[in-house]
């Protein structure tokens, strides 16, 4: 089940290794090391290798071979990701309209006061 934007809970923990550890590149082992230190998984080289497989093919990972190692790279940060996902639900969910996502907070119950005066301000910003 996915249900950290659109990741299962596994991808997003080999994610949250790329961004939070503030490091660029991981090598295949040091991934396996950080499941088994961070994670708890003894993950057998396979099972973690179809994981990243899967990353790359959702465009979150790049690999490069260098001699007999291979570097995975994050193609987004989290805050990119994260803006990614929003863009994603909002075309496919919302057909593309931005006003139809946000009239599905318009009942007062949904969001506070103190929301609504942000989004206004957000708005109202030229930025």
């Amino acid at each position: 089940m996915k249900k950290y934007f659109g990741l299962t809970n596994t991808e997003a923990e080999i994610m949250s290794l790329f961004w939070d550890f503030g490091k660029d590149a991981f090598t295949f082992r040091e991934l396996s090391q950080y499941a088994r230190e961070f994670l708890e998984k003894d993950w057998k080289k396979q099972t973690l290798s179809t994981f990243l497989s899967n990353l790359q093919k959702m465009g979150l990972l790049e690999v490069k071979v260098k001699g007999r190692n291979y570097i995975y790279y994050s193609v987004y940060s989290r805050q990119e990701y994260i803006n990614q996902w929003a863009r994603d639900l909002i075309r496919t969910q919302f057909g593309n309209s931005l006003s139809t996502f946000v009239a599905a907070f318009t009942s007062p119950s949904v969001l506070s006061k103190e929301e609504t005066d942000h989004i206004r301000k957000l708005l109202d910003s030229d930025d």
